[in-house]
């Protein structure tokens, strides 16, 4: 019996040797992740960083697009409002010091009620507004000093081919002789970032 006993754990020991060996064997052996497994992966992630990159690059100039046509569209309107506001608030002074309506192709001059003045200004200005090139200008003068210019200010820059034309009640006429009359309205056309931009704006104190 002691035999056979002593032989069984014999051979018990070197199963429990073999299985130890075997499971420092393992430990050793994977520890890390092999050459082949880092570079795979590197590829990878190489390749969705890629993606991720040409999405994000399409998506931040779509935005940028659009911020400069939303840019390019506000200035547009912004500029037009401004003129047609004073357009409308047009009127012939009743004093004979005060220069009357004056339109050419490139410029018209008026007296408005506006209300684009600053603090302790009068309401009533005497204003210009003029294509110089690509450029259109506000100025405004003293009241019976025409040749005075009190400010000059940027409306809009880019408009190509820009002109003014007025409607006499049966026309429009490229030029408005000064006189004691305004025309009923005024209309403005030229071309803006490749766009043609027309607009028509009604003299209201205009008699019928």
């Amino acid at each position: 019996m002691n035999v056979k006993y002593s032989e069984q754990a014999s051979v018990d020991s070197e199963q429990k040797g073999i299985e130890l060996f075997t499971i420092h064997y393992s430990l050793f052996t994977k520890k890390g992740f092999t050459l082949i497994e880092i570079l795979v992966s590197i590829t990878i992630l190489s390749i969705v960083m890629s993606i991720l990159y040409g999405t994000f690059s399409t998506s931040s100039a779509n935005a940028k697009v659009i911020e400069e046509r939303a840019d390019e569209l506000s200035s547009l309107t912004g500029a037009i409002d401004v003129l047609s506001q004073e357009v409308r608030g047009a009127f012939l002074p009743f004093d004979a010091v005060s220069e009357l309506f004056s339109g050419k192709k490139e410029e018209i001059r008026f007296t408005a009620a506006t209300p684009f003045v600053k603090e302790n200004e009068p309401a009533v200005q005497r204003v210009s507004y003029l294509f110089d090139g690509e450029k259109l200008i506000r100025k405004t003068f003293k009241m019976g000093q025409e040749a005075e210019v009190k400010s000059e200010s940027l409306i809009l820059e880019g408009a190509n081919e820009p002109s003014f034309s007025f409607f006499n009640g049966k026309e429009w006429i490229e030029e408005w002789p000064t006189g004691k009359s305004l025309p009923y309205g005024i209309k403005v056309t030229f071309s803006y970032k490749g766009k043609d931009v027309e607009t028509v704006m009604p003299i209201l104190s205009a008699k019928k």
